[in-house]
């Protein structure tokens, strides 16, 4: 509802087309880009841009110490599209050798090669979830 209003307010602008340049200077900022299936590259002012392009860095690229880590250390690997770790369907780790953990799990958008859409926060809850419930069935084996 939001959204539409926005469009027929001419506040938001909504298409398919390929980024060719972003310029800021004093005016404010303008956009190069060339709409889907077209060969003219356009102008615009913009306050605000949403990037669809990608859904982000590949862990290597990351400085997280804890996920630096467990690559390092090989007690996870990258899935084979090296956007996420490499997990089993019910969320735990794949190490170097493809060894499922019993102990390391992943859940949200570090999933995403096996789940693809997860990175919202009712998918994220559903994911965590179902991963509690599969690792409170194995409370009961845990000696002290």
């Amino acid at each position: 509802m939001r959204i539409n209003k926005a469009i027929a307010a001419g506040l938001l602008t909504v298409m398919a087309a390929k980024l060719c340049a972003i310029e800021t200077n004093e005016a404010g900022t303008m956009v190069h880009f060339r709409r889907r299936g077209a060969n003219a590259v356009e102008t615009m002012g913009v306050d605000k841009i949403v990037d669809c392009r990608t859904i982000g860095a590949t862990p290597l690229r990351v400085t997280n110490p804890v996920l630096c880590s467990l690559l390092e250390r090989g007690l996870a690997r990258l899935d084979p599209l090296h956007i996420g770790l490499d997990v089993t369907p019910d969320c735990a780790l794949v190490d170097r050798f493809g060894v499922a953990s019993e102990r390391l799990f992943a859940v949200g958008p570090l999933t995403r090669a096996a789940f693809w859409e997860i990175v919202a926060v009712p998918d994220i809850r559903n994911q965590c979830v179902a991963l509690a419930k599969r690792l409170s069935r194995g409370i009961g084996d845990v000696t002290s």
